[in-house]
C-alpha cells in the first residue's frame, strides 16, 4: 500500500518546479486582484465625487458673488452726477462722475491726445462702451461751442492747413508733400522718383514733367512751394560711368553715346559739348545745369 501511494503522489524534480511557478502564478494574480478592489473601491468613488460637488458648489457661490459686486460696481459707475460738459474739454474723473465706465474714459482721453475731436453729441456713440442708454442719458448734457458738423469741421482744417504748407521741393519728403492738395502716396512717390533721375529741380514748372502732374494741379499748389537749385547734384561728365549717365531724362542714350565719343581720348569742358551737335540750343541749356566738367 505505502508504494503504491508514494507511487501516485510522489514528486519528481520537474514536477515540483512546475507547483513552485503555479503557485507564485496564484500569489501574484491575488495581490493584483486585491489592488484593483483597493484602487477602484466604490466607496472611494463616492467620496470623490462628493468633494468635487463641494468643490463645484463653492466656485458657484463665488462666482454668483463676484458678478453680484461687478454689477454693483458697474451700476455705481453708470450711475454718476449728470451736469453740462463738452467731451473735448472734460478729464478722466470729470468723464468718470458723468457715468462712464472706466475703459470708455481712458479710450476717450486716448481719443482726443491723438487729435481726435467731438462735433456734436452724437459724437459720443463712436466711443467703444457708450451704449444707447447712456447715450440718451448724456446727450441733453453735450454743450459744445461753434458747433459745426464733422464734415464741415474737417474740410476747413485741411484747407487752412493746405493753404498754410510751403514746400522746397528739392528737399521735401513723401509725408510733406501729401500735405498739399491733390498729392496722395502714389503722385508723391513719382514726384520723388522724378527727383532723383534728374538729380533736383532748378525750376517749380519741371514739375509738369512728372507724370500724371497736370496744369491744373500745379497752378494750385504752385504758391505753396519753392525750389532751391544749389540742392541739384549734378553729374561728374568726365568721371561718371555710361549706365548712370544715360538715365537722366534730359541726357537718355544718344546724348550720353555722343558724351562718351566726345570724351573717348580726353576730358572734355563745356565748351567742347557747346560746340558738338550732342544737343539742341534748347536742350543744352537744361543739360549744362546738371554736368559738372570740374576736373
Amino acid at each position: 500500500m505505502i508504494n503504491y501511494i508514494s507511487k501516485y503522489f510522489t514528486l519528481n524534480r520537474r514536477e515540483r518546479n512546475g507547483m513552485i511557478a503555479i503557485s507564485t502564478l496564484l500569489l501574484v494574480l491575488l495581490v493584483v486582484k486585491y489592488f484593483i478592489i483597493y484602487k477602484y473601491n466604490p466607496t472611494s468613488t463616492s467620496i470623490n465625487v462628493i468633494a468635487l460637488d463641494d468643490v463645484a458648489a463653492k466656485l458657484t457661490e463665488q462666482n454668483k458673488t463676484s458678478e453680484s459686486n461687478n454689477h454693483a460696481t458697474t451700476s455705481i459707475t453708470t450711475e454718476g452726477k449728470l451736469f453740462n460738459f463738452n467731451p473735448n474739454l472734460i478729464t478722466y474723473e470729470e468723464a468718470i462722475t458723468l457715468g462712464f465706465p472706466e475703459k470708455t474714459a481712458h479710450i476717450l482721453i486716448n481719443y482726443r491726445n491723438k487729435g481726435g475731436k467731438f462735433y456734436n453729441a452724437e459724437s459720443l456713440k463712436k466711443l467703444y462702451g457708450v451704449n444707447e442708454a447712456l447715450y440718451e442719458k448724456l446727450a441733453p448734457y453735450v454743450f459744445i461751442e461753434n458747433n459745426k458738423s464733422t464734415k464741415d469741421f474737417k474740410t476747413e482744417n485741411k484747407i487752412a492747413s493746405k493753404q498754410n504748407i510751403t514746400l522746397e521741393i528739392n528737399s521735401a519728403d513723401s509725408l510733406q508733400w501729401m500735405q498739399l492738395k491733390g498729392i496722395k502716396a502714389g503722385r508723391a512717390r513719382m514726384i520723388l522718383k522724378y527727383k532723383s533721375m534728374l538729380g533736383g529741380f532748378y525750376s517749380i514748372e519741371q514739375l509738369k514733367e512728372v507724370y500724371t502732374f497736370n496744369d491744373s494741379l500745379y497752378n494750385s499748389i504752385k504758391a505753396n512751394l519753392t525750389v532751391n537749385p544749389a540742392l541739384i547734384q549734378k553729374l561728374k561728365v568726365n568721371t561718371v560711368d555710361f549706365k548712370t549717365m544715360v538715365h537722366h531724362p534730359y541726357i537718355k542714350y544718344d546724348g550720353t553715346k555722343c558724351i562718351f565719343a566726345l570724351k573717348k581720348n580726353k576730358k572734355i569742358t563745356a565748351d567742347d559739348l557747346k560746340n558738338s551737335s550732342c544737343f539742341s540750343r534748347e536742350q543744352l541749356e537744361k543739360v549744362l545745369i546738371y554736368l559738372d566738367f570740374e576736373q
